[in-house]
């Protein structure tokens, strides 16, 4: 009698275990659906009043020097467009939504929404091809201190703000982070092509970390673009 009542308290516990797996996969099966790893480009849409508005509305975001940084798009490819200097263009953020590896995380219990990480393909400078010919990809992150948004290996990004990253729900446009669409342009060169994007989760312009003090900064909005050829062949860092 007693082991038939412990085989029956232990019912309830099993068939919870059970159903939380089940769930916990299809939010693991949500978070690596077609539709969140579809490339995408990030353009720049800014409404902002101010005389630099032209230099970030429309823009499109490149990966340079570890940083994610606003350039001026070729009018017919609406890729970026050669740097004078180099004669070469940068290179576009051209990425999609990936969870971010569970082991790099706090422990959270089951069932729990993955947090979406945003990976990039990477600038052939920085060693963009891995051993196998494939491109490389690495994480976006926002900088716990400076709040610069910037790309890196898994090892390098854990330490900082890796998401959970989004869409907007109305229209599955804006580039969202922590669920609000909170980056912004900061000029840290007055050169033309010296915006940067930064992370304001304060929504105060990034004045409490004292960089509107020091520079422009412009709200904005990032909106993807789909990546007509979307053939992947990726390799994760």
């Amino acid at each position: 009698m007693v082991f038939d009542l412990l085989t029956l308290t232990a019912i309830p516990t099993a068939v919870g275990a059970s159903e939380a797996v089940h769930q916990q996969r299809l939010l693991d099966e949500e978070a690596e659906s077609d539709e969140r790893q579809a490339p995408f480009y990030l353009d720049v849409f800014c409404d902002a009043e101010s005389r630099k508005r032209d230099e970030v509305h429309d823009a499109i975001v490149i990966l340079k020097d570890g940083k994610l940084r606003l350039w001026p798009k070729d009018a017919h490819a609406k890729l970026p467009k050669k740097d004078a200097d180099s004669d070469s263009a940068p290179h576009p953020f051209t990425g999609f939504y990936l969870p971010f590896p569970t082991e790099d995380l706090p422990h959270r219990p089951i069932p729990a929404r993955p947090v979406l990480g945003l990976v990039s393909t990477v600038p052939a400078d920085a060693k963009g091809k891995a051993p196998d010919g494939k491109p490389k990809l690495n994480w976006i992150y926002a900088d716990r201190e400076t709040r610069e948004l910037r790309y890196g290996p898994r090892l390098e990004a854990r330490g900082h703000v890796v998401g959970p990253w989004d869409w907007t729900e109305d229209d599955e446009q804006g580039l969202t982070l922590n669920g609000e669409e909170c980056l912004v342009a900061v000029e840290e060169k007055e050169d033309g092509r010296g915006w940067a994007v930064y992370w304001d989760d304060d929504d105060d312009r990034l004045k409490d970390h004292g960089i509107a003090q020091k520079h422009r900064v412009l709200r904005c909005s990032l909106e993807r673009r789909l990546v007509e050829d979307n053939r992947k062949r990726i390799h994760v860092e």
